[in-house]
């Protein structure tokens, strides 16, 4: 869209139209460009691929009429994907698929043939293929929302495909099982993560199998699975906060707090279980206090190792620390009463005591 303008974007067929028409003018950087909106407009439409394979045959496979830099536009990376793939290098293509998904989680990128069809793994190195669902798992929320599963269902059937391929490899495994336990599918993450731990026991493969138990309400096991993970890897403190996590999502307020206790002996300023630990003792007590130290302590470390959602979590719906406390008292439940009346009746007032004076300088 020209610079200075704010005409709606157009749609994938008027996009098309002025591709066709740059293509018969041998302008193939003005067709690149409108095919690139169309995806972004239409991304699964067969027509838009028609007209890419089009441009793609006048050009030669031109990868640089799509090109990437720090500000590409999304429909050039994903016409890149698929000439990636049509060019027999369909791992770089499901990478810049994957990076388009996590622009855009919902919409549906990967919803084309060569990415769900099962030739299309054995092509892919099963080490290759993890780090692609692993890279997915990294940009979409857990779990993902119902109404936003969809556009993932094409990496699930790549999945599906590779561990057909590849039953045994247990990276694999484990990071399908982490991409079916995000998208609702938790009898299959629970099957997968198992078969991974079978095949190769490692802390990983143990806190996969462990997220996908604790998904499927099957807490006992998904304890053990955690704490062979911590068997793995006892430097691994993010695993202790995990496993205090769970124990009081059950009620078990005072194992988690021993457990989160181990971590902190290990490592006090540990980002994970400092979040963790001042969340429980609020939960615990309702000092507030503990919310100002978790205040403080995300003020003085900007640089956590990922996300926390804990004081978020406390001070939902609490008045005054995730809310503001409407106003009350007679002088203003009189003020309301008399402007839902409309001026049809009179309100008198007792007061036994003073109101405060932002209330009668409202009223």
């Amino acid at each position: 869209m020209p610079e200075g303008t704010d005409d709606p974007a157009l749609s994938a067929e008027e996009e098309l139209a002025l591709a066709r028409l740059a293509l018969a003018d041998g302008d193939l950087q003005h067709a690149a460009d409108h095919v690139a909106a169309a995806l972004v407009q239409s991304p699964t439409l067969p027509e838009v691929h028609e007209t890419l394979a089009r441009v793609a045959v006048a050009s030669g496979g031109d990868l640089e009429l799509f090109p990437l830099g720090h500000h590409a536009f999304v429909g050039a990376v994903v016409a890149r994907a698929h000439l990636l793939a049509a060019a027999g290098r369909p791992a770089e293509g499901l990478d810049l698929l994957a990076a388009a998904t996590g622009y855009a989680p919902g919409v549906d990128w990967a919803g084309v043939p060569w990415v769900i069809a099962p030739e299309l793994a054995e092509r892919l190195d099963p080490e290759r293929a993890a780090r692609i669902l692993m890279q997915v798992c990294a940009v979409v929320p857990d779990p993902v929302p119902r109404r936003a599963r969809d556009p993932l269902r094409p990496y699930l059937a790549l999945a599906r495909n590779a561990i057909t391929v590849h039953p045994g490899h247990a990276l694999l495994l484990g990071a399908a099982s982490a991409l079916a336990r995000r998208i609702g599918e938790v009898a299959l993450a629970v099957t997968w993560a198992s078969r991974g731990v079978r095949a190769e026991p490692s802390k990983l493969g143990e806190v996969w199998l462990g997220y996908a138990y604790r998904s499927a309400g099957r807490t006992r096991e998904a304890l053990a699975a955690l704490g062979r993970a911590v068997a793995h890897d006892p430097d691994d403190l993010a695993v202790y906060a995990d496993i205090a996590g769970t124990l009081a999502d059950n009620g078990r307020l005072d194992e988690a707090l021993d457990w989160i206790d181990r971590a902190l002996a290990r490592d006090p300023s540990f980002d994970c279980a400092v979040h963790t630990a001042h969340r429980l003792r609020f939960q615990r007590d309702n000092d507030v206090a503990h919310l100002v130290a978790l205040a403080d302590f995300i003020r003085d470390h900007p640089d956590d190792t990922h996300e926390h959602g804990d004081l978020a979590e406390c001070c939902r719906s609490r008045p005054w620390l995730g809310q503001v406390t409407p106003a009350g008292g007679p002088m203003l439940d009189a003020l309301r009463h008399a402007l839902a009346a409309e001026g049809a009746a009179r309100v008198a007032v007792r007061l036994d005591a003073l109101e405060p004076p932002s209330a009668m300088r409202t009223v």
